[in-house]
């Protein structure tokens, strides 16, 4: 009898762990010894438990040298976060019959294509939203230009795969810029009105902004970026994120992110309000790409065996229970979402600090409180990994110093290194020899470029986060014919 009894009696305390109440004071002091720990100014938080929003608060300050405190409305940059928006979006059109999963591309976005016949003639919405179409990221394409969507969509189609189609996991924000204008053509209407009109109104998320200029004419946050040299944080405003859309242009706030994660966990309802089928929504969070974890990765995610990724959602085990989650990172913001759904349970975490452990550290504590497992200084264990990481890599740099052929030269004088440099993906590159030192230009970035070894040069530029070597290649003629920067190579235009 007690055998059979046992097994019961351990579910009924599982189940009594699970539906445990959040003692707010526990989440108070997570957060604020994690902004300590971590010197993050300002830091917005959300936890629903049961379809209730148990807990929604703001910490800290929107910017630092200011006294304005962050509250549960103050807008955040939720980054990659927004993916899951337009998918959910994409999910309310396939229930209309508007779309489905693996409509071909081009069925919506007729200039979309890929640089490969068999991978171009395959692909579907399913693969662009699951990264699964065998291009790696390539984000300078919008991030270091000015060009609009249209003009970096039409431009990834010229750039190489370096996988086949379906073979493998590799994150791509143009793929998901392309997912909105799908959505907008389905709906005839922008990416933008259409998640306004169709999520954030229907789920009461009042506060919620797509655009820049919605963005500062609300109550928001500014990020700020971590000078490791001098232990400090910067202040850095936004970047324009317009092109990046339905990436990762989203802004939201504790307060709203709380019904984005009642609507989710409920299938697709918000107080008794259907916004979509339960098995479009459920779709997203389905299984697509497995994600393969190294020895890093495993390092980094104890307690999980199996990392997949859905349709803008990460899916993973987590001491043996579902957890649906993504990260965000944009713009010196950084967010965490991560929904329990077997414990009705959710938190959203959101920081303007680029310092994105701290604000992962949160959601693996609270993610804790709500499994009723032993409490861990995730914090902690998520600085010292940062440190050995940090390590690691410069010992790394360090050693390929010290390998490195000593007193080498360039092959040629440096003027003979000037000039333009096309990529058909990337437009032109132009190198010029200034001041006794070449300069390479491309879009918003200008680069000095120190030389390294042989024919390589160093081309670093902190304010925009680029620390490339760039390689020039010498033809059989002797003359200098291309460059390759970003891992694209540049032909050498004639004189």
């Amino acid at each position: 009898m007690l055998k059979r009894t046992l097994p019961f009696l351990l579910l009924i305390l599982a189940t009594a762990a699970f539906a445990r109440d959040i003692d707010p004071r526990v989440v108070d002091r997570i957060v604020e010894d994690t902004m300590k720990a971590w010197k993050v100014p300002g830091a917005a938080v959300a936890i629903v438990q049961d379809d209730r929003v148990v807990y929604a608060k703001g910490f800290g300050v929107k910017e630092l040298g200011k006294p304005d405190a962050v509250t549960p409305d103050t807008l955040f940059a939720i980054a990659s976060n927004s993916k899951a928006f337009t998918t959910a979006a994409m999910a309310i059109l396939v229930d209309e019959k508007k779309m489905s999963w693996d409509d071909p591309v081009r069925k919506y976005v007729d200039y979309f294509h890929l640089d490969d016949p068999c991978a171009d003639s395959l692909v579907t919405l399913r693969d662009i939203v699951s990264h699964r179409t065998g291009l790696s990221r390539h984000d300078e394409l919008w991030d270091n230009t000015n060009w609009s969507r249209e003009q970096v969509i039409r431009a990834i189609g010229h750039v190489k795969l370096s996988k086949p189609i379906r073979t493998a996991y590799q994150y791509n924000n143009i793929m998901f810029m392309t997912a909105g204008e799908a959505v907008a053509a389905a709906a005839k209407m922008p990416w933008s009105d259409f998640v306004r009109t169709r999520i954030f109104d229907p789920l009461g998320m009042t506060h919620t902004r797509t655009s820049m200029s919605d963005f500062y004419a609300s109550d928001h946050a500014i990020g700020h970026n971590y000078d490791r040299k001098k232990d400090v944080m910067v202040v850095q405003p936004p970047d324009d994120d317009t092109a990046l859309g339905p990436a990762g242009a989203i802004k939201s706030c504790a307060s709203d992110m709380g019904q984005w994660i009642r609507f989710q966990l409920d299938d697709g309802t918000v107080d008794g309000k259907r916004i979509v089928s339960a098995d479009a929504l459920g779709e997203t969070k389905k299984p697509q790409m497995i994600i393969p974890m190294d020895a890093d990765s495993k390092q980094n995610n104890p307690g999980t065996n199996i990392m997949t990724y859905g349709m803008g959602w990460g899916v993973q085990d987590y001491l043996g229970q579902l957890l649906v989650a993504h990260a965000g990172a944009l713009n010196r913001f950084r967010s965490n979402v991560a929904l329990l759904p077997d414990q009705h349970a959710g938190v959203a975490v959101m920081i303007n600090s680029s310092r994105g452990n701290a604000a992962l550290a949160v959601r693996r504590a609270i993610v804790d409180l709500i499994l009723g497992t032993p409490q861990r200084d995730w914090s902690a264990f998520y600085l010292s990994r940062e440190n050995e990481e940090i390590a690691k890599a410069e010992k790394k740099k360090a050693e390929t110093e010290a390998a490195l052929p000593k007193d080498t030269k360039p092959s040629h004088d440096l003027s003979a290194y000037a000039g333009v440099y096309q990529n058909a993906g990337y437009g032109p590159a132009t190198v010029s020899f200034e001041n006794g030192g070449l300069v390479l230009r491309w879009q918003k970035l200008v680069l000095p470029l120190t030389h390294w070894t042989y024919d390589t040069f160093s081309a670093v530029s902190e304010p925009d986060d680029v620390d490339e070597k760039v390689q020039f290649q010498i033809a059989q003629d002797g003359k200098v014919n291309s460059l390759t920067i970003f891992g694209e190579e540049f032909a050498k235009k004639a004189d």
